[in-house]
């Protein structure tokens, strides 16, 4: 165009997620608010748990399956404070102005835990926060990995109703009835340039 500028775009496609709950028949024999409401918190949790566990993944994108987060990333080691000053010079290198984030493997929060910025000056990670950026950690963040970036960059799209089956025989023997949730999911880097990929592992 007349600017010098190109323009691309990304497309987002429905795909399943799936995960289960197992509730005990006990406990659906209450019929209480409390308890409808502890079924829903479950159902909202695994839902959450495996949206999580697939969007910061390392698995490839198939026409079922969206790319990790990781999945091909660059990862640069962090061992020191100078490292870390080094790696999120990235992002401004790449003009990432937008507000910037810390999601972390708890190993890469253990070892930002322990990681001095310098004699008497104080650690990285504090206060949920790596040199003053905000932090967060997850189980579901491969071990010893992290990623900085702007999260407004990722795109994540939901399409319907989370569909509910009830399954009363899978676990019958355990005295349970198994919801099994499916929900249409994708998740897509609007510009890889956004986020930069580190390894903590000498540190853990």
């Amino acid at each position: 165009n007349a600017t010098g500028h190109t323009t691309t775009s990304v497309k987002l496609q429905p795909k399943r997620l799936t995960a289960y709950v197992d509730i005990s028949k006990k406990l659906i024999a209450q019929d209480n608010a409390g308890v409808e409401a502890s079924i829903r918190a479950d159902i909202v949790k695994a839902i959450n748990d495996k949206l999580e566990a697939t969007i910061f993944g390392e698995n490839p994108k198939t026409d079922s399956y969206p790319a990790g987060i990781f999945n091909g990333a660059s990862l640069k080691t962090i061992n020191t404070f100078k490292q870390l000053v080094d790696f999120e010079a990235e992002l401004d290198d790449a003009n990432v102005v937008g507000e910037k984030k810390y999601v972390l493997s708890n190993k890469s929060r253990a070892a930002l835990r322990a990681m001095q910025k310098g004699e008497g000056i104080g650690l990285v990670l504090e206060n949920a926060a790596v040199d003053g950026t905000p932090a967060f950690y997850t189980s579901n963040v491969p071990a010893n990995k992290l990623v900085y970036g702007d999260f407004s960059n990722l795109a994540i799209g939901s399409w319907g109703d989370i569909d509910i089956t009830v399954d009363e025989y899978t676990q019958a023997t355990k005295g349970c009835v198994r919801l099994v949730i499916n929900a249409y999911f994708d998740a897509v880097k609007l510009r890889e340039a956004a986020f930069v990929y580190g390894d903590t592992t000498a540190n853990a």
